[in-house]
């Protein structure tokens, strides 16, 4: 019987163990040339470092991709880092949980009634994270992986291509989108921050993690400027709205509003109400504090707002100025 791992191994991939304070690399035996010549490679202090550190190296190695472990160091390595923050955390979360089903597995021999088995087994899945919404989140990223994997040549056929594999169907929740007078009447009985917040989402319809960035460092003369959160890695796209006189007074309402800060849409403390993963519990719990004191029926989420403006305009107009990527998006 197998030696049970350490409670603080588990869930790390294999031959990878916690050790001083970092995820260090047990190095195959007759492997040790392709690491420094070690027998334990140390990856890095955190597991994000660590899968960057391993899919690095087994990129370089001819032939590396054999097993579906190989192929998600990879990936994490290549193509997970492209991504938003918050997108960074929840693939590599993904991931993690699809490595511990098939990442011994062989990548070659993987056909479409294995994706429909591990599309089964997430969705029944007694632990957090199970259903039907979530197994399809665990699956379209592995089918984003095979696509990687085909461009990468570890394989010649996609086994979840359409037609061969489908999705959980599921129903879109219809979002009810209030008025730009719903939205004003609403902010009255708002926090400050909270009517300063939406009134500027009212004019630039900013996505929730671009408008909680915001600096003073954003106004450059008669400009807001805002490179998008979405897109930075990728094509680093910036917006620029002329500082009409209801944004300068929304911008002078935050500066002056304490604690002092740079931010716009600060903490108690001054802090950024984003976190380093892009979450924000604090602004949302405000949020739902301030939504509770509506009627139900008047009620309406943060995205709304941004659906709102972005009905306002013209299909390519409001594409631009919610800066898609495509009008389809908008759509």
């Amino acid at each position: 019987m197998a030696r049970q791992r350490n409670k603080e191994n588990r869930g790390l991939p294999t031959r990878w163990r916690w050790n001083d304070g970092s995820i260090r690399y047990l190095v195959p035996k007759g492997q040790e040339h392709r690491w420094d010549g070690k027998k334990e490679f140390r990856l890095g202090k955190t597991l994000a470092e660590a899968h960057r550190t391993f899919g690095g190296r087994i990129a370089s190695f001819d032939g590396a991709i054999v097993t579906f472990g190989e192929l998600f160091d990879r990936y994490v390595f290549e193509v997970t880092p492209t991504k938003s923050k918050r997108t960074q955390k929840d693939e590599i979360a993904y991931i993690q949980k699809l490595r511990k089903l098939i990442g011994t597995n062989s990548v070659i021999d993987f056909r479409p009634q294995h994706a429909y088995q591990v599309r089964d087994h997430l969705k029944n899945n007694v632990t957090k994270g199970s259903g039907e919404k979530q197994a399809n989140r665990h699956m379209s990223v592995l089918k984003h992986v095979f696509t990687k994997a085909i461009e990468w040549g570890a394989i010649d056929v996609h086994p979840m291509h359409s037609g061969a594999f489908k999705m959980f169907p599921e129903k879109r929740s219809k979002m009810r989108i209030p008025s730009d007078e719903e939205v004003r009447e609403a902010i009255k009985i708002a926090n400050p921050m909270l009517q300063s917040y939406c009134k500027l989402k009212l004019i630039t319809g900013l996505r929730q993690t671009d408008l909680l960035a915001l600096t003073a460092h954003n106004i450059k003369g008669d400009y807001l400027e805002v490179m998008l959160s979405k897109t930075e890695n990728r094509t680093k796209q910036v917006l620029r709205f002329t500082l009409i006189d209801e944004m300068r007074e929304i911008v002078r309402e935050c500066r002056e509003r304490k604690p002092l800060s740079k931010y716009l849409f600060k903490t108690r403390d001054g802090e950024c109400q984003l976190k380093e993963d892009n979450t924000c519990t604090g602004f949302e719990s405000q949020w739902q504090r301030w939504q509770r004191k509506l009627p139900k029926e008047r009620r309406f989420a943060e995205h709304s707002l941004r659906n709102l403006v972005g009905s306002q305009d013209e299909l390519e107009i409001a594409s631009e100025r919610l800066g898609h990527a495509s009008t389809a998006t908008t759509k």
